[in-house]
């Protein structure tokens, strides 16, 4: 089976247990990885024969933008469920989710959670 990929997505959420985090979108970070077969979209160089990425951005965006989550956990989830409701030729699907500079008091880059969801543990 192949991979499609999104890398580094960015998008505005409201995801945190702080008030604050709940008030103000803040940046969150996706990658993307969904399990399917690609051979026929190579095989006729046809975007109608190949799952277009920029309809699996929108999804994710629009889920992030519309809804509010405490944890990183919840949206991850949410993310690669709707990504198996809405496109049936993927297998399985990975999700990463990062927030940038977590208000915690120690320095920190990101911080993220990763899960990964098969067609027939979704169902």
């Amino acid at each position: 089976m192949d991979w499609l990929l999104v890398k580094g997505l960015t998008t505005l959420s409201k995801v945190g247990c702080l008030p604050v985090e709940q008030r103000v979108p803040q940046p969150i970070e996706v990658d993307i990885a969904l399990q399917l077969d690609l051979r026929d979209a190579a095989q006729t160089d046809s975007i109608k024969r190949a799952l277009d990425y920029r309809q699996v951005c929108e999804v994710v965006r629009e889920l992030l933008e519309r809804n509010s989550y405490k944890l990183l956990e919840t949206a991850a989830y949410d993310i690669a469920q709707q990504l198996l409701e809405r496109f049936p030729q993927v297998q399985r699907v990975r999700v990463e989710v990062r927030k940038p500079h977590p208000p915690i008091p120690v320095p920190l880059q990101w911080a993220g959670v990763q899960v990964e969801l098969s067609r027939h543990a979704a169902s």
